[in-house]
C-alpha cells in the first residue's frame, strides 16, 4: 500500500518539533542571550524562514519549549502514578516512590533549561506569568497524585497534597542544582528517602529504601 502524502499541515508539524528539539539543545549550551535563530535553524536543518514560519520570535520559541517541558512532566507524572494504581498488593509505596522520583528525573539539557526558564522568568513579568501559571499546573497535577496513593494506602503525611506537591518540586529543583556542580555526588535514594519521609512518616529510614 503507497504511503500518504505529506500534507502541509504534516510538514510544518514535523518541522516545528524538528525547532523544538534543536532549540532544547541550543538554549542548553548557549543559554536564552547566547542563543540565536540561526543556531537553532541550523541545528535542525532548516533555514530561518522555517523558524519564523512557526515561531514569531525567540521568545516566543522559549515559550514554547517551556510549555512542552511542563506538558511532558504532567504526562510522566501521571502515567507514572496510573502504572503505580494499577500494580498489585506486592508494590508497596516504597516502590510506587521510587517509580514517580525516576519519572521527575530529568537529564543534564532539562536542568540546564530549567535555570534558563527561571532566571527569564525572573527579570521579564509577562514571561513569569506564564511560567508561574504552567507551575501551578505541574503542581496541582502532581498533588492529585499524590492524593491518589496517599488514600490508597491509607497514609498520613506531615502536609496536605498540595503542600507536598510544593515541597517536592522544591526539593527536585534544589537536587537538579547540586547534580549539575557535583555530577554524581547526589546518592541516587536520596530523594525517595526524603519524599518517603514526608508522606509516609512511619517508614523507617534507610533500610526500607535498599536496592
Amino acid at each position: 500500500m503507497p504511503s500518504r502524502r505529506l500534507t502541509r499541515q504534516d510538514k510544518r508539524r514535523a518541522n516545528r518539533a524538528r525547532i523544538l528539539q534543536a532549540a532544547r539543545k541550543v538554549f542548553a549550551q548557549h543559554g536564552y542571550h547566547g542563543a540565536t535563530i540561526g543556531e537553532i535553524a541550523d541545528e535542525a536543518g532548516l533555514s530561518n524562514g522555517a523558524v519564523y514560519y512557526n515561531f514569531a520570535n525567540k521568545e516566543d520559541l522559549f515559550l514554547a519549549l517551556l510549555d512542552e517541558w511542563r506538558t511532558e512532566l504532567i504526562r510522566d507524572v501521571e502515567t507514572a502514578v496510573g502504572s503505580s494504581g494499577g500494580a498489585g498488593p506486592e508494590h508497596s509505596f516504597q516502590d510506587e516512590v521510587r517509580h514517580v522520583v525516576e519519572t521527575l528525573k530529568r537529564g543534564r539539557e532539562w536542568r540546564l533549561l530549567l535555570f534558563e526558564f527561571v532566571t527569564y522568568a525572573a527579570r521579564n513579568p509577562e514571561f513569569r506569568e506564564r511560567f508561574a501559571a504552567g507551575r501551578q499546573t505541574f503542581k496541582t497535577a502532581l498533588a492529585s497524585a499524590l492524593a491518589d496513593r496517599i488514600a490508597a494506602h491509607r497514609l498520613q503525611p506531615v502536609a496536605s497534597p498540595g503542600q507536598l506537591a510544593v515541597l517536592v518540586a522544591a526539593l527536585v529543583n534544589g537536587l537538579a542544582v547540586d547534580e549539575l556542580t557535583e555530577p554524581g555526588g547526589i546518592p541516587d535514594d536520596l530523594l525517595a528517602t526524603a519524599l518517603l519521609a514526608l508522606i509516609d512518616p512511619g517508614t523507617p529510614a534507610g533500610p526500607a529504601l535498599a536496592t
